[in-house]
């Protein structure tokens, strides 16, 4: 069967390549070959260097892309055509493809990787919560985790969608969170990690006597009781898993166990399902280990905290106001507001984002600023373009000295200051009296500002010349997996689009998705310098376009919320396939844009795991709303294949040669003894694995 298949993926892709007249143009026409173009330079429109000649990409091709990159659905033969007598109406349909839900998911997970909130585990969150960790129990875990991803990018959904402009991204105090986030900013407000490692417990402070009780044999414990001061059972805890903490370590099994001194950590372990460290009474005070805990020990409720996602104001606390109790869930699923001491405004002050860039004594924020500008401004401190300060701030001498440093420390330490003003190491409060004063100064661009304050570096970028450029590129580089050229006339015009809308991200959006940049449909310099790019479907535009077409919610198991056990197999595999990312001082993503023969093997496997979910699946093991074929009708299963799968509308000259393709090999499997069953299920499998299936742009 996989024989026929690979034989049938290069019948097609022939098919394809001789059928379509916008096939690729440029560079070789091949997958891969925006990886290596070039930003600015080589070929222009006005030549200085050999280019094949320009081919307008048809409506059939360019309609499927854009709506492929937006929503992950085929187009309609009706779309096609409406395009095809008009092509202005590229830009109406684009509008309505961004009120399917389909748009938010795979907005969100773009935001997720240009806002740099990804690419952490919870480890990384280590440097915030030191000495402990983020969370211990395996249930929550990446529960959690997901959520510090998400957040950001679920941020600037909920703000577009209000209408507020891009540049809350730098400015807003407003974040998208669960009652989980809740907590966890709450109790890093309360964990104070100093430049040294010194923790100042702030809970301890305030609750210097009150024990921490965590009970099973006397049963569960209504939270009010908990959470009331005049209760006599204040801070007792119900925990089923006490009675078998540590039952093979001697003398650690204790039931009540009694947490006195009390601390932060403690309760924030408590409430995910773990048990913290504590002294053993039995063994000459040694340690008992902490413990994960179940599924059951969990404060937090698994199936609604990590959900129940609201948008929240963060602000400081007004005159003797207290700060929210992390403790307190009842009120923490409720609350839009959260009362806190440190500071947190715009995406650079997210604890993802202070996970994924972690610093130290040696680096002193300088990778945190650095990465601040690339992602806001698409550019950063390298010597290119250096805007020297009035005054230096906080610059390192140590550092400084040689002719080869000097420069880049001049711009980059007056810029690290504003957060070295601000955080600690560990990002809480800066308690070092030295970089406490040294607030800062904005040199970068062209610009001269001093920043005093978080808020005062978010107005800052807002209103940076770079700003619009910067985010005009990132979705041209998402929507072409290669960057366009900065010096292109139509790029131009859409940045000073983006700018006039009011930074709106849905007219940018509308206007670049229907531009050549991303069409081919006309000439531009960017086409002309990087040839019309074909990439592989990477892992999230792959998922995305089986959820979407297929019915599933997810299919790859990439929500660790709502994932379930029967998509390991593809969690699996898809974990393995390139995905879109950053690096460490990278202005622009890493985009794996070849097939190669992982690609080849992988994709197999999931469409072959794909193929058994949606055809002849008994009526009581199917998934409601996924799309189901049966092999007692494999003309009709077939012309869906080609439309749906494939994304090939009847108007598609590639249509009708995939069809007569994907017939011979039904009656070929069938007639070397394959069942029905079996035989539609390779046919599906080859047709997942047709170029205008797994690529982007074809």
């Amino acid at each position: 069967m996989k024989r026929l298949c690979s034989w049938l993926v290069f019948s097609l892709l022939l098919a394809g390549a001789c059928s379509n007249s916008s096939a690729p143009q440029g560079t070789s026409g091949t997958a891969g070959q925006g990886g290596a173009a070039p930003q600015d330079g080589g070929p222009t429109v006005d030549g200085g260097g050999a280019v094949a000649p320009f081919s307008a990409a048809a409506p059939v091709t360019y309609v499927a892309k854009v709506k492929n990159i937006l929503v992950g659905l085929a187009p309609t033969d009706d779309e096609i055509k409406a395009v095809t007598a008009d092509p202005t109406q590229l830009k109406a349909l684009v509008q309505g493809w961004m009120k399917l839900p389909a748009y938010a998911t795979k907005m969100k997970r773009f935001f997720e990787l240009a806002f740099q909130q990804t690419q952490v585990s919870e480890t990384d969150f280590d440097d915030q919560t030191f000495p402990k960790r983020i969370d211990i129990n395996a249930t929550t875990t990446p529960l959690i985790v997901q959520n510090a991803q998400q957040s950001f990018a679920r941020t600037m959904l909920e703000l577009a969608t209000e209408g507020r402009p891009f540049t809350d991204a730098t400015t807003t105090n407003k974040v998208m969170m669960t009652t989980a986030l809740k907590e966890l900013y709450a109790f890093l407000d309360v964990w104070q990690v100093a430049d040294d490692g010194t923790v100042t417990d702030l809970f301890r402070k305030a609750h210097p006597k009150q024990a921490i009780t965590v009970e099973a044999s006397a049963g569960p414990i209504p939270i009010a009781q908990t959470l009331d001061p005049t209760s006599p059972n204040y801070m007792h805890w119900y925990d089923p898993d006490v009675a078998t903490h540590d039952m093979n370590v001697a003398g650690c099994t204790v039931d009540p166990l009694v947490y006195d001194p009390p601390s932060a950590a403690t309760l924030h372990t408590l409430l995910y399902g773990g048990l913290d460290g504590h002294k053993n009474p039995t063994a000459g005070g040694l340690n008992c280990p902490p413990s994960g805990g179940s599924a059951m020990a969990p404060q937090l409720d698994a199936t609604k905290d990590f959900s129940d996602w609201t948008l929240v104001t963060i602000r400081p606390p007004t005159g003797t106001e207290a700060t929210s109790p992390f403790y307190d869930l009842p009120s923490l699923r409720a609350a839009t507001e959260l009362v806190l001491s440190t500071p947190r405004s715009g995406f650079f002050s997210t604890p993802a984002f202070f996970a994924n860039w972690q610093t130290n004594k040696s680096n002193q924020m300088r990778v945190t600023m650095n990465q601040t500008l690339i992602v806001a401004l698409g550019a950063q401190v390298d010597g290119s373009m250096l805007t020297v300060p009035p005054s230096t701030p906080g610059l390192d001498a140590a550092h400084a000295t040689s002719a080869a440093c000097i420069a880049c420390h001049q711009e980059l330490d007056p810029l690290r200051s504003i957060f070295s003003a601000t955080f600690s190491w560990n990002y809480h409060a800066q308690d070092d009296a030295t970089f406490a004063a040294q607030k800062g100064m904005f040199a970068f661009g062209g610009v001269i500002k001093p920043v005093t304050s978080l808020s005062d570096l978010g107005g800052t970028l807002a209103t940076h010349p770079l700003f619009a450029q910067a985010w005009v590129q990132k979705l041209c580089t998402y929507a072409n997996s290669a960057p366009c050229v900065t010096t292109d006339p139509e790029f131009l015009r859409v940045v000073m689009s983006f700018q006039a809308s009011g930074y709106s991200w849905s007219g940018l959006v509308s206007e670049l998705m229907s531009s050549p940049l991303v069409t081919n449909a006309s000439p531009t310099a960017t086409v002309l310098t990087n040839g019309e790019v074909v990439a592989v479907s990477r892992r999230d535009h792959l998922c995305a376009a089986l959820n979407a077409r297929l019915g599933f919610d997810d299919v790859c198991g990439l929500d660790a919320v709502t994932r379930k056990q029967e998509q390991a197999p593809i969690a699996q595999i898809s974990s393995g396939l390139p995905s879109d990312g950053y690096g460490r001082g990278a202005v622009m993503p890493v985009l794996p844009n070849d097939p190669t023969l992982f690609y080849r093997a992988g994709t197999e496997n999931i469409c072959t795991t794909v193929a058994a979910a949606v055809i002849d699946v008994p009526t009581a093991k199917q998934t409601p709303g996924v799309t189901q074929w049966s092999s007692g009708k494999p003309d009709a299963a077939i012309a869906d294949f080609i439309a749906v799968v494939m994304g090939l509308v009847p108007s598609d000259p590639r249509a009708a040669p995939a069809t007569t393709l994907l017939t011979q090999h039904f009656a070929t499997a069938m007639s070397q003894g394959a069942t029905a069953s079996n035989a539609l299920k390779s046919t599906f499998i080859t047709a997942c694995l047709a170029p205008s299936a797994v690529s982007i742009g074809l």
